[in-house]
């Protein structure tokens, strides 16, 4: 076979599978060796035909109702409708209060945070934490 690389001719005539299996045919045969993984001994045939992997069959799976296929499967249809079926709504139906109730229940969740952190920090003895927090504290307030 006549090919071309970067301008440069050159004959390239590749070896059939019968004469790569020739060529393995002859070579030296080893021992076979163990391995110790975990407490596990294995025996390895450096000798052994390498084994190509098998196919995996298809499966169509599920995950929190949203259907999905491994290994080019295709999707059940009774799934599908399911989970087209789900509403599109949140979970929650609390409508939003106003503003101030908001900002209320995030500077308690604050204060009780520093506070938490002032007292770790009083029971270390750390006089320069304790100061730095005692200031948020009155700036939470």
């Amino acid at each position: 076979m006549q090919l071309t690389y970067r301008g440069v001719n050159y004959d390239y005539h590749p070896r059939s599978a019968e004469a790569a299996r020739e060529t393995t045919v002859y070579r030296t045969i080893r021992p076979i060796y163990n391995l110790h993984y975990r407490g596990v001994v294995y025996a390895v045939d450096p000798n052994a035909e390498p084994v190509l992997p098998s196919v995996r069959s298809s499966a169509q799976l599920t995950y929190r109702g949203v259907a999905y296929a491994l290994n080019g499967g295709e999707h059940p249809i009774a799934v599908q409708n399911r989970a087209s079926a789900v509403s599109s709504k949140p979970h929650f139906q609390r409508k939003a209060s106003n503003n101030a109730e908001f900002v209320t229940t995030h500077r308690s969740n604050l204060r009780t945070n520093v506070q938490r952190r002032l007292q770790i920090a009083r029971e270390q003895g750390d006089q320069n934490l304790v100061s730095l927090l005692e200031r948020e504290l009155q700036q939470i307030v």
